[in-house]
């Protein structure tokens, strides 16, 4: 190799090491960028965390004219941390777009707000009643909403005048709210919101939603000529006391309706429980009771009346506690006799098979007065097979109500401490929730007899009698 060879190879290994020495100190400059990362998992690097930002809120006019919002900001799932890296592998703000738009639900700015479950007692026992999330743009929106679902179980005046201690003192008779509060707890914080969500936007739809339960449509009815509350809500299971919840604007169930009127006839399944405690005044009827003299020269079916009954008057006071509307619990704090009730006394033959009760004479199972605190009907769906008697207190008589024999006597988890009587002429009576029982299966009793105890024991939200009969 001559020297002219030699010094241009020499030349060319130099070029090709300075090229590859100034390549390599080139790939090893560190530069700051920013991983993008969907669901934990790496889809990219950007340069600027800003530019995708706002790159999202300029492609994204739809969502913002959908819930006037002026800004469209990151999917709650979407996570970017900064990185020093040295690699090339940058991608620009709009392919990452592309990556994430239509598998990643972009946010807004509002609040959610969580309404969390109470402890509630249902005919399996106890159960946690489901935490609820709701979202909103605006505040105002949940308050003015959880207001008017309020004003569906208090009317507005009386929900006015309680907030301002503006109830008028009772002089005579009437009643006043002593207490009235929502017993969840109720979060609110400003968040991201998905638009994947239910995003409530105005009152009447979030009231809707709070009252009901569900955002499926509620179950319309138009009303035919002779329609009339009492009868549409229990051909619908529901109580006259649900229809109007259902309906605010019916405000009694005296209120007559017209041909073409159309009503809701959804079921209440308010997502808060709200608890009302009322003071209450009022002057009952004091109902004679019958008196049975037994006459056994007389045949079985022989009545004469001796004397004849007086219903008299007496004032009560009492407390009342509610629960989304619905009497849950009752007792008496007074009651002032204003009229006494004369007894009626029939003499009734007595040649009679031990056992069988007259079909056309009745006895009432309780002390009085008393207050039926929920009737036979639907109430939540359901039908409630007899009534609930309430008032005369915890431990109170309990009379059968005819002569029978007595084919139940024992507990179960809803009737708790019961009584079932065959009247043995074609009448059955049944007696629920005692606080203990006083005779066995297979007894012989009379009308009149003290059978058992007033109590709350089995699927019981209060101290009352379930008192049911049928043929």
């Amino acid at each position: 190799m001559n020297k002219k060879t030699t010094v241009l190879v020499i030349l060319a290994l130099l070029l090709s090491s300075s090229v590859l020495f100034l390549g390599y100190t080139k790939a090893r400059n560190p530069k700051k960028i920013y991983k993008v990362y969907l669901d934990g998992k790496t889809i990219g690097a950007i340069y600027s965390k800003d530019e995708l930002e706002n790159y999202i809120d300029n492609e994204q006019n739809e969502i913002k004219s959908k819930y006037g919002v002026d800004k469209v900001y990151l999917p709650n799932n979407l996570d970017i941390e900064e990185e020093v890296t040295y690699s090339n592998d940058i991608a620009s703000a709009g392919e990452i777009y592309e990556d994430i738009k239509d598998i990643a639900p972009f946010t807004i700015k509002g609040y959610e707000i969580t309404i969390k479950g109470v402890k509630t007692t249902t005919e399996e026992g106890e159960k946690q009643t489901e935490t609820k999330k709701i979202y909103v743009l605006d505040k105002q929106v949940f308050e003015d909403a959880l207001k008017t679902t309020i004003n569906a179980f208090v009317t507005p005046e009386q929900y006015e005048q309680y907030m301002n201690d503006t109830q008028e003192e009772i002089k005579d008779v009437g009643s006043i709210i002593e207490e009235l509060g929502i017993q969840n707890e109720i979060t609110i914080k400003s968040a991201n919101i998905s638009t994947e969500e239910e995003i409530f936007q105005n009152k009447d739809e979030l009231s809707r939603y709070l009252l009901f339960g569900t955002l499926n449509e509620q179950k319309k009815y138009t009303i035919k000529e002779g329609d009339n509350i009492a009868d549409v809500a229990y051909k619908n299971r529901l109580s006259t006391e649900e229809f109007l919840i259902a309906n605010p604007d019916i405000t009694s169930e005296d209120n007559l309706l017209y041909a073409g009127q159309e009503v809701n006839l959804g079921i209440i399944d308010p997502v808060f429980k709200l608890e009302e405690v009322d003071y209450v005044v009022e002057v009952q009827t004091k109902e004679y009771d019958t008196i049975i003299e037994r006459d056994p020269t007389l045949a079985n079916g022989v009545e004469k009346v001796k004397q004849k009954g007086k219903n008299g008057t007496v004032k009560v006071r009492k407390k009342v506690k509610k629960v989304n509307g619905e009497t849950v619990s009752m007792y008496e704090t007074q009651s002032e006799e204003l009229s006494p009730a004369v007894d009626k006394i029939v003499i009734v033959g007595t040649k009679v098979i031990s056992g069988v009760g007259n079909p056309g004479i009745w006895a009432w199972p309780t002390n009085k007065p008393y207050t039926i605190t929920s009737p036979y009907g639907y109430r939540w769906g359901k039908l409630h097979e007899g009534n609930d008697i309430a008032g005369p207190g915890y431990n109170s008589p309990i009379y059968a109500a005819n002569n029978g024999v007595v084919i139940e006597a024992g507990y179960t988890s809803y009737n708790g401490n019961h009584i079932t009587i065959d009247h043995q002429n074609g009448y059955y009576t049944t007696y629920g929730h005692l606080a203990s029982i006083m005779v066995k299966t297979g007894q012989k009793v009379e009308m009149g007899q003290q059978i058992g105890k007033m109590g709350r024991t089995g699927f019981a939200t209060g101290v009352h009698l379930h008192f049911g009969a049928w043929r």
